[in-house]
């Protein structure tokens, strides 16, 4: 199942985080861009395994738009729980489920996909592995990949439970 997610989501979406070594939306950044209107969740949207309101979530992506924007403009965070085979069905699925709505709700295109990266990350094994998957699950949804340097990050509480 794929969804928009809720207000009930907040605690489980908070949670879901990445080892993967590309720039990603943690907790502090979420609720700064819910804040400030750049990151909705209307924009952010979460995949289930089966309908069980009380599992987690597989799988979240991040959609961000300027402020005040009608539509989001790129998808700035694929997450799939690592102990998913085949994330880049579920970041595809996922893709395609958001952008379907999107255009529905008027949206004129869809979204790019941003992977912000590291320099020299073509020479790291595991961010190889992070910017595969991800490049899969754009091109089978259809959508248009953006690599681009990873934006210098404050040392965070959530770049911090990543590292564990």
């Amino acid at each position: 199942m794929f969804r928009v997610s809720q207000r009930s989501d907040d605690q489980s979406l908070l949670r879901i985080s990445t080892r993967d070594p590309i720039e990603w939306v943690g907790a502090e950044q979420f609720g700064r861009g819910i804040a400030a209107g750049s990151l909705r969740r209307e924009w952010t949207w979460l995949a289930f395994v089966d309908d069980d309101p009380a599992a987690p979530p597989l799988a979240r992506a991040v959609w961000w738009g300027p402020v005040g924007a009608v539509h989001p403009v790129e998808l700035r965070c694929l997450i799939v729980d690592e102990a998913q085979p085949h994330p880049e069905l579920w970041g595809a699925a996922l893709i395609r489920s958001a952008h379907r709505a999107f255009r529905a709700n008027g949206a004129l295109f869809d979204p790019v996909v941003t992977i912000g990266v590291d320099d020299g990350w073509q020479q790291d094994a595991a961010a190889l592995a992070a910017v595969a998957w991800r490049r899969e699950a754009a091109a089978e949804a259809g959508a248009t990949v953006v690599l681009r340097a990873a934006q210098p990050q404050p040392v965070s509480t959530d770049r911090a439970l990543a590292a564990r």
